[in-house]
């Protein structure tokens, strides 16, 4: 397609036309009067753009003129040809505006003047936080805090390619070289949270804390050492809220980042943990990324017999290309090759309340009566 290269020539102040576009030979398939009628048509045609004609020879129509190229004198009566009027308006008013705004973005805008069209609604606020960033490249305040004229989610919604038009502006030696986001251009993040409960209040009043259930930011906590007998991890927040009593047993809501949280807890090494995610294949991802990190980690309620008995509660589910299995046990492999079969999703607060407490109470080993 020429219209991309005509595009950046465009912005690159490049001349490349006359452009000629060459055509295909007739395929002596196709019926002989809709082809004719075809190229009248294009002989007919309005559009500013000259035709190269030639005589083509076939056993089946014989002598025929032939439309070998068509020329195009400038991007206009190229974008006239093709029906671009609006875009290539759209494109040259985009490229004035983002080198009166953010000079910075030149480069970027020389390679790529023809994807601008993508992004006709988003352009000018995405062409806004550049010069913000071009004049602060560590901002050191949180995304909805950037003070610039556009929504207050607008950063977030579209990190995509603001991340390849910053690193455009930005040079190197003044951003990160990391690749979330917001620490790679100086912004804040909200740091991350354990929550917890203490299913056990003798385990609470031992370890001197003043309520059952909290929200911590992990770096706190890694500066408390507590000898926490069992931690139970679960990845549904409705399954947490739901956790029975258990001796000797903190309750951590996992919410998918259990082993990237639980890992900078080093006084976690001495307790007996226990992981409890959905029967899909993310939850056994999650499963062995944890046991890579502590390798004392079980599961529950992630067997064949839990698979087998609430099957029948499984939905479809969706393929984690990014999943693992290098830290599964065999059993646990056989669950996920069933789940994956479908693939399936059970997740694990379709299994009744009072089931799974028996059965988290059978495989921490403790006796299934009130604690």
């Amino acid at each position: 397609m020429k219209w991309p290269k005509a595009i950046r020539a465009e912005a690159a102040g490049e001349n490349i036309f006359p452009l000629r576009v060459p055509f295909g030979r007739p395929a002596t398939t196709e019926d002989f009067g809709a082809v004719s009628q075809k190229i009248e048509v294009l002989a007919l045609s309005p559009y500013p753009w000259r035709i190269e004609w030639e005589v083509v020879k076939t056993r089946k129509w014989g002598r025929q003129n032939w439309p070998l190229a068509v020329y195009f004198d400038s991007i206009e009566s190229l974008a006239a040809g093709i029906g671009a009027d609006e875009e290539l308006a759209h494109t040259r008013n985009a490229l004035a505006g983002a080198r009166a705004v953010c000079p910075a973005l030149e480069p970027w805008l020389r390679l790529n003047a023809h994807r601008i069209a993508r992004y006709t609604e988003s352009w000018a606020g995405l062409v806004e936080v550049c010069a913000y960033f071009a004049a602060n490249p560590r901002p050191n305040c949180y995304p909805r805090q950037v003070p610039i004229a556009v929504h207050s989610k607008f950063i977030e919604s579209n990190t995509g390619i603001l991340r390849e038009l910053l690193d455009a502006v930005i040079p190197a030696p003044e951003r990160e070289n990391a690749t979330p986001f917001a620490e790679r251009f100086g912004l804040l993040v909200e740091p991350p949270q354990l929550r917890f409960k203490f299913l056990d209040r003798q385990l609470q009043i031992a370890a001197g804390w003043p309520v059952a259930e909290a929200s911590v930011p992990v770096s706190e906590l890694r500066e408390i050492v507590w000898h926490i007998p069992r931690i139970l991890v679960v990845e549904n927040r409705d399954v947490f809220l739901c956790l029975p009593p258990l001796a000797g047993t903190l309750g951590v809501w996992g919410s998918g980042k259990a082993a990237s949280i639980l890992g900078q807890l080093p006084w976690l090494c001495g307790s007996e943990i226990v992981y409890w995610g959905d029967c899909d294949e993310a939850g056994f991802s999650i499963l062995s990324t944890l046991r890579s990190v502590f390798p004392q980690v079980r599961s529950a309620l992630m067997d064949l017999n839990t698979w087998k008995r609430w099957r029948h509660f499984a939905v479809p589910g969706n393929r984690d290309r990014a999943a693992h299995s290098d830290s599964l046990t065999s059993e646990e492999k056989e669950v996920l090759a069933a789940v994956i079969a479908g693939p399936w999703l059970l997740e694990q607060e379709r299994i009744p309340s009072r089931e799974a407490d028996v059965a988290l109470r059978a495989a921490i080993g403790l006796k299934n009566n009130v604690e």
